[in-house]
């Protein structure tokens, strides 16, 4: 049976590639074939020559982001490369139909310590005992976040996919040196094979802040990764970022920045997702003391609770080791940083026909320099709309 489905999804795969060569009008399916299709996929998400069927028949009737979205799960769990390349062509007719893609994404920021001010009240110091300004004094408030992307994709001939983006946000806080505007203008190129996925992503942001007394900067970067397909759902991704800082009214704060990643995602008892990550990373700015070396580990695992809705649970912990000697005192900044976290999202909450999700962090930094040692609940009620 199987056999017979892979034959049939191979002439569903030519028919798509003669489809888009021809460029003859098509009839649509009726609604109640697709709805079938949808229906029957949900009770065989494996059945890789009805995920097919269901792409062409979202393609043919004009749900563009649906056909690409099941195209590039066939591609991901793809191992022939024929057949890899027949569902590049069939990626590729739909992204020529619709290469243009906006998204609209709202977010309300509450936070227990709105401000992040340290939770100590003095900073001893060589010079003496010092009061921190608004130290032990955590302030409860809502921040909020509105941007937009509008991306480009095409499918080159060689079969690279190639993405053009330009983002736009806009974060509002209570406290003005928090506000900003932010701007970012990116690309990427991707290889798609049998074994992984490729990304060179290079990009461009800008931060204009409300206030002069927060210096508005300039970040330059490039992001590369490869995601390694291993068996069943599982894969292993390493990813490295290259990154130049620029501050435009605070030139200590200047210099590169570099991130190294590993993570598997894979699948418990066919239900949980599982997400496991460990980060390093080195901060160069101008002044020693601000430089550091750091490392983190930070877990997650999501499950479906039925027609309720998706939760999922989460973990971290990392540390900051800086070089010079902080001022004012005899030995250099250490931190240490942890929080637990949870997240959830429900078909049944819709607003503006927008699903949010809710998540929430309880997150505490603990440093031998008193300034720097706070602890918060962040939490973040999102929204995103697609067009």
């Amino acid at each position: 049976m199987q056999r017979a489905l892979l034959a049939v999804a191979g002439i569903v795969f030519a028919g798509f590639g003669a489809l888009a060569e021809a460029q003859t009008p098509v009839t649509p399916p009726p609604p109640h074939v697709v709805m079938a299709l949808a229906q029957h996929l949900v009770k065989a998400p494996d059945n890789r020559a009805l995920r097919f069927r269901y792409a062409q028949a979202s393609y043919q009737t004009g749900r563009h982001d649906a056909a690409k979205y099941h195209l590039r799960v066939l591609m991901r769990s793809s191992d022939d490369p024929a057949e890899l390349g027949q569902l590049r062509k069939a990626y590729g007719t739909v992204l020529a139909a619709s290469p243009w893609s906006f998204s609209l994404n709202l977010s309300l920021l509450p936070s227990t310590n709105v401000n992040k001010v340290s939770s100590n009240t003095t900073f001893d110091t060589l010079l003496g005992q010092f009061m921190i300004v608004n130290g032990g004094q955590e302030e409860s408030g809502i921040g909020l976040r509105l941007g937009g992307r509008l991306s480009y994709a095409t499918m080159l001939d060689n079969g690279l996919a190639l993405t053009f983006s330009l983002a736009a946000n806009r974060n509002w806080y209570p406290t003005e040196r928090f506000r900003r505007y932010d701007g970012e203008a990116s690309a990427t190129l991707g290889w798609q094979t049998v074994a992984g996925n490729t990304e060179a992503n290079p990009y461009v942001t800008r931060s204009f802040y409300d206030t002069e007394k927060t210096s508005n900067a300039t970040r330059y970067g490039i992001r590369l990764s490869h995601e390694h397909y291993l068996s069943g759902h599982a894969s292993l991704t390493g990813a490295f970022t290259a990154e130049y800082r620029d501050y435009d009214q605070a030139d200590y704060l200047d210099g590169g920045f570099f991130r190294g990643e590993l993570s598997y995602q894979g699948v418990i008892a066919d239900r949980y997702k599982l997400n496991i990550a460990a980060r390093a990373e080195h901060s160069m700015p101008e002044r020693d003391y601000l430089r550091y070396t750091g490392a983190s580990l930070s877990g997650e695992i999501s499950g479906s609770l039925g027609t309720i809705g998706t939760l999922g649970l989460s973990a971290d912990f990392g540390l900051r080791q800086y070089e010079g000697v902080f001022p004012a005192l005899t030995e250099a900044r250490r931190d240490r940083f942890g929080g637990v976290g949870v997240s959830f999202s429900s078909p049944h909450l819709k607003i503006w026909e927008m699903t949010p999700k809710l998540s929430c962090r309880y997150g505490q930094t603990w440093s031998n320099v008193a300034l720097y040692e706070y602890q918060s609940t962040d939490c973040a009620i999102s929204f995103e709309r697609k067009f």
